[in-house]
């Protein structure tokens, strides 16, 4: 069984490497990418090649909207890519690299140099404009990924641009709760994580020899724009939101 599952995570990963970025590519010169139905679609075969099922617990809001997720793996631009179009706002660094910066790139991205604070504003006004046209931006507020088991501190300074837009603020959680079929252990967990120094390659072999991920996209209810709210008491709202989710995911039995 076990070479089995060995020999298809190597075709799986042969069809994803070779296919998907070149399609992505494809996409992006004749213009799919501004077809939400065409890139969605997309998302949902890439999450289908990787073996990770998805199940939505909960609707997305309106479309002037800022998502607001935890962040746990690339697997998340896919995840979320798969639910509605939208866009992301992403570090410098993942438009670095080759293969992950075809992933947000196909989806819509906004990059912020977290480095240089004092280009916050700008980004902030970018992703106000997006949401002011009708793209939802999907927000890592944790600002890092982690090992999966936890949720870290939601940081506001991009909350101001819901303000600016005018949107309403929607917590979204990413429960990657069973593997290969079985309900996952705190250590099962850590298998679709991606963080600190791992390599993007090592980590998506090891997405795809574990036989299969089962992600639960939880959407609480949206925030309501007011125009007097401070950005961090908004973050701390939310935050408090998102960690309900969480806790209603760890009482949900896996399918």
């Amino acid at each position: 069984m076990m070479r089995l599952r060995v020999a298809a995570g190597l075709i799986a990963a042969a069809a994803f490497l070779a296919i998907a970025a070149p399609l992505a590519s494809a996409a992006r010169r004749v213009g799919l990418k501004r077809g939400p139905a065409a890139s969605v679609a997309l998302h949902r075969w890439l999450c289908a090649v990787l073996q990770v099922r998805l199940r939505r617990l909960g609707a997305p809001g309106p479309a002037r909207r800022l998502i607001v997720a935890n962040h746990v793996s690339w697997l998340d631009i896919l995840v979320l890519g798969a639910m509605e179009r939208s866009a992301f706002l992403a570090k410098r660094e993942v438009g670095a690299s080759r293969w992950t910066r075809w992933l947000v790139d196909l989806q819509g991205v906004v990059y912020v140099d977290r480095e240089r604070k004092r280009c916050i504003p700008a980004v902030n006004e970018d992703m106000a404009r997006r949401m002011a046209a009708g793209v939802p931006v999907i927000l890592f507020a944790e600002a890092t990924t982690h090992d999966g088991t936890r949720l870290l501190r939601f940081r506001s300074s991009h909350f101001e641009a819901a303000r600016r837009a005018q949107a309403c603020v929607q917590p979204v959680y990413l429960d990657y709760r069973a593997i290969a079929g079985l309900s996952a252990t705190r250590h099962d967990r850590t298998t679709p994580a991606w963080y600190g120094d791992m390599a993007f390659l090592p980590s998506l072999w090891r997405v795809l020899k574990c036989g299969g991920v089962h992600c639960d996209v939880w959407y609480g209810e949206p925030v309501a724009f007011d125009a007097a709210a401070d950005r961090k008491a908004l973050a701390r709202r939310v935050e408090a939101a998102a960690r309900e989710l969480k806790a209603r995911a760890r009482r949900t039995a896996a399918p």
